[in-house]
C-alpha cells in the first residue's frame, strides 16, 4: 500500500509539474471561469491515543503508532477536494479511510482485546472567504465530520470473553476558521482550526492542522502538514451495545495539490 501510494503520487507529480486543508496554488491571471478546483491525494502517518469501551468490556487504552498501523493496513484511501467560486464561496471534501485487518491487539486488564478495524473520517464544509489580500486569505466555514467505525472484536478477559462486530456512525456539526499566507514567491503557510459536537452528537470534537507548501507552478504544490483530530463520543447505550470512543488521532501529512 505505501509503495503503491508513493509511486502513484510520484507519477502524478512528474506528469503535472509545469484542502481541510490544502491551500490554493497561485491563481492564474485573466482566467475566464470563476470556478477553481483542487484535488490532493495525500498520505497520513497517524498515531492514535486515548481509550475506548465496547460492550461490557472495561475501557481499553489505545496507543497505536504509525508503524503498527502500516503493518496491519490492508487498504487505505486519503484524498482532499475543493471547489471555489468567485474567490469567495467554497466547498471542501476530505476523506481518510483505513482498513487495519484483524491483527490489532490492545492489552486489557487480565487479558487482551483483538480487533479488526475499518475507520473512515469524512469532512464536508461550506466556506466564505471574508478577507483577501493578494494571495493571502481567511475563511470561515461550517459543515460536518462523519465518523464510521467498524470493529470486529475478540475479547479474552476474565468473565467477559466474546466475539462480535460493532458498527458505529455519527456526524458532528463543525465550525472553524482557516487561512493561508505566502512567505516567499513559492512558499506558503496554511492553518486551520475547528470545533464541533457540542453535546449534540459527540460531547466534543476538534481539529487543528497546519503546515507549509512549496508551489512548483501555478498548478502543482507539494504539501507537508501536521494534523490532529480529537473526539469524545458515547452512544449512550448499555450492555452489549455500549460504545465509547475518546481519542486523539495526529500525525504528519504529505501530498500533492493539483489545481485545475
Amino acid at each position: 500500500m505505501l509503495k503503491f501510494f508513493g509511486a502513484f503520487v510520484a507519477g502524478m507529480f512528474l506528469s503535472l509539474v509545469g484542502a481541510n486543508g490544502w491551500e490554493t496554488p497561485k491563481i492564474r491571471d485573466g482566467g475566464a471561469s470563476k470556478w477553481e478546483f483542487i484535488f490532493a491525494p495525500y498520505l497520513l502517518a497517524p498515531t492514535i491515543e486515548g481509550d475506548s469501551s465496547i460492550g461490557r468490556l472495561p475501557n481499553v487504552g489505545l496507543n497505536v503508532a504509525p508503524g503498527s498501523i502500516f503493518e496491519h493496513l490492508q487498504f487505505g484511501a486519503m484524498g482532499h477536494f475543493e471547489a471555489l467560486y468567485d474567490q469567495r464561496f467554497g466547498l471542501v471534501l476530505d476523506v481518510a479511510y483505513m482498513n487495519l485487518g484483524s491483527g490489532t491487539t490492545f492489552p486489557a486488564v487480565g487479558g487482551s482485546v483483538k480487533s479488526g478495524v475499518k475507520q473512515a473520517v469524512t469532512e464536508f464544509m461550506l466556506g466564505y472567504r471574508f478577507w483577501k489580500s493578494d494571495r493571502a486569505w481567511l475563511e470561515a466555514y461550517a459543515g460536518g465530520r462523519w465518523w464510521h467505525n467498524e470493529l470486529k472484536v475478540t475479547a479474552a478477559v476474565p468473565a467477559a470473553g466474546f466475539s462480535r462486530t460493532i458498527t458505529e456512525n455519527w456526524v458532528d456539526p463543525v465550525v472553524g476558521l482557516r487561512g493561508q499566507a505566502f512567505v516567499a514567491d513559492k512558499v506558503s503557510l496554511y492553518g486551520s482550526a475547528n470545533i464541533g459536537g457540542f453535546g449534540l452528537v459527540s460531547d466534543f470534537s476538534w481539529a487543528l492542522q497546519g503546515g507549509v507548501g512549496y508551489h512548483f507552478t501555478d498548478r502543482v504544490a507539494l504539501q507537508l502538514q501536521y494534523k490532529g483530530t480529537g473526539v469524545d463520543y458515547d452512544n449512550d447505550k448499555s450492555g452489549a451495545s455500549a460504545f465509547s470512543y475518546n481519542t486523539v488521532t495526529h500525525g504528519l501529512m504529505v501530498g500533492v495539490a493539483i489545481r485545475f
